[in-house]
């Protein structure tokens, strides 16, 4: 089944935001290149462990289009594959990804968000501009956080759920599997890193 773009009620949408939990928590990530890095791996991470949801914020579609063939392949492993940005461009909607349309003025159109959340997988990469640039313009700096902690996932998953006025999933963690899967994450992590030199 096909996903068009979900544009949901902007009173619920429009002041959420991922990071700003986090907001308190020191915001270790500035460089791009690691966070390039983290965004891979927390996707491949949700591609390979079964029932798992993605959830990725490219702040604008257009940052999604050169994504768009491997979005394409996770959504035939992930449980469920949200993605959202502002509308500049109209993506290919494949089987298995909901677009979620952000208008300009949200507080989600200056946050890079990578989400893994499953039973076995709980990885996220929560980042926002620091510059709060307007759709069109690129943003280059970013400050964020990585964590692989259950609660605090569980958390502003089920909180985006319910702006979206869905009913958020019955996820029951596998605590050992979900740990062999951070250190798996972490390994490629470093092995990326130092590829990239």
């Amino acid at each position: 089944m096909i996903e068009a773009p979900h544009t949901p009620d902007a009173s619920k949408l429009a002041h959420f935001s991922f990071v700003r939990p986090f907001k308190d928590q020191r915001m270790a990530l500035h460089s791009r290149s690691t966070m390039l890095a983290l965004s891979y791996v927390i996707e491949q991470a949700a591609a390979d462990n079964p029932d798992t949801r993605l959830i990725a914020a490219f702040q604008r579609l257009a940052l999604y289009q050169p994504q768009a063939e491997r979005y394409e392949r996770l959504a035939r492993r992930c449980s469920q594959v949200f993605v959202l940005g502002f509308p500049d461009v109209q993506p290919a909607m494949p089987s298995g990804i909901t677009f979620v349309n952000l208008e300009a003025t949200w507080p989600l159109i200056h946050e890079w968000i990578v989400i893994a959340w499953g039973p076995s997988c709980t990885a996220a990469l929560l980042a926002y501009d620091v510059e709060h640039c307007a759709p069109e313009r690129r943003s280059r700096r970013f400050r964020g956080l990585w964590t692989t902690r259950s609660d605090q996932i569980d958390a502003i998953v089920t909180a985006f759920y319910a702006v979206l006025q869905q009913p958020a999933p019955v996820i029951k963690h596998d605590t050992r599997a979900t740990y062999l899967t951070n250190l798996s994450i972490q390994k490629m992590l470093r092995a990326r890193l130092q590829a990239m030199g």
